[in-house]
C-alpha cells in the first residue's frame, strides 16, 4: 500500500488542499525499521510497527492539523497505536474494517469459465468507470477519492479491466501500477444484478494473468474478512493470505 500510494503521488497533479505526509520510525541504531504514507483523503498506510514505535506515532499524529480519521496497519501493530493513541489523547478508536492481505501462488483461471470476455476500459468506458466506482465505495464503506481522478488515472497506465458479455460489460477490475515488482488488483466491482455467475472471479484472473504477463511476479489484494464469498473466490483462483489488518477510526468514543 505504502509504495503504490507513493506511486500515485508520484503522477498526481499538485494537490489542491492539504498534500501528502510521509514518516518513518529509526531504532536505536538509526536503522529505519517503519514508515507511514497519508494521501489525503486517502487513510494513512502504516507499515508494522516496532515496539515503542506506536506511542511517538501517536504523539506525532495527534499534533498535526491534519489529524488522520483512518489508519490501515496488520492487526498487532494497530491494536498497540489504538491503545497509544487513547492513553496520549484520551480519544478512542473503532474498528471500521478487518481486511486480509492475499498474495497470488499459482493462478487458476475458473473452471468452467463464465460466458464473455475480457478487455481494457478505454476512455469510451470512463462514465461506467465512474458509476461502478462510485457504487463500489458506498457499498464497501470506503472513503473514495474524486471519482473521476481516480478513473482517469488508471486510465491513463491501461488500470482498468472489464469483463463483458455479449459485448455488454458486467464486471470491473482495477490494479494499481507495478511497483518493485508488486501490484495491488482494486476495486472488483459487479454490479448487483450481474452477481452468482463467475463474472468477478474471470476478471481478476484476466488482470493477474494480464499483471504476471507484464513483468509483475507479486500479484495482491485485500478482501474483507466477514465476507467468506470474496475470501473464497481468491483463494480459488490460486490467492493465499499472508497476514490480517485493521482499518482503524480515530474518534472521541473511548472504547471499554
Amino acid at each position: 500500500m505504502l509504495l503504490s500510494a507513493l506511486a500515485g503521488v508520484r503522477h498526481a497533479a499538485p494537490p489542491q488542499g492539504d498534500g501528502p505526509l510521509f514518516g518513518w520510525w529509526q531504532d536505536g541504531d538509526g536503522a529505519v525499521a517503519a514508515a507511514f504514507v497519508w494521501t489525503p483523503p486517502f487513510l494513512l498506510a502504516l507499515s508494522s510497527l516496532p515496539d515503542g514505535a506506536e506511542e511517538e506515532l501517536a504523539r506525532l499524529v495527534a499534533a498535526d492539523s491534519r489529524t488522520a480519521a483512518n489508519l490501515m496497519t496488520d492487526e498487532r501493530s494497530g491494536r498497540a497505536f489504538a491503545a497509544a493513541w487513547t492513553e496520549h489523547t484520551g480519544l478512542g478508536t473503532h474498528t471500521r474494517l478487518a481486511s486480509r492481505l492475499f498474495r497470488l501462488d499459482a493462478l487458476t483461471p475458473p473452471h468452467p469459465e463464465p460466458r464473455g470476455r475480457s478487455r481494457l476500459a478505454t476512455e469510451a468506458d470512463r462514465p461506467l468507470l465512474t458509476d461502478w466506482y462510485t457504487a463500489f465505495t458506498q457499498e464497501a464503506g470506503d472513503m473514495p477519492a474524486d471519482p473521476k481522478t481516480f478513473v482517469d488515472d488508471r486510465l491513463a497506465y491501461s488500470g482498468w479491466t472489464l469483463w463483458e458479455v455479449d459485448g455488454r460489460p458486467v464486471s470491473m477490475a482495477g490494479i494499481t501500477r507495478s511497483v518493485s515488482g508488486m501490484a495491488r488488483i482494486t476495486p472488483v466491482y459487479t454490479p448487483p444484478g450481474e452477481r452468482g455467475h463467475g463474472y468477478g472471479a474471470a476478471v481478476t484472473s484476466a488482470v493477474s494473468a494480464a499483471a504476471q504477463s507484464s513483468g509483475t511476479p507479486d500479484v495482491l489484494l485485500f478482501t474483507d474478512v466477514t465476507n467468506p464469498v470474496s475470501n473464497r473466490l481468491y483463494t480459488r483462483i490460486g490467492f493465499r493470505p499472508v497476514d490480517d489488518f485493521v482499518m482503524l477510526a480515530l474518534d472521541d468514543r473511548t472504547q471499554a
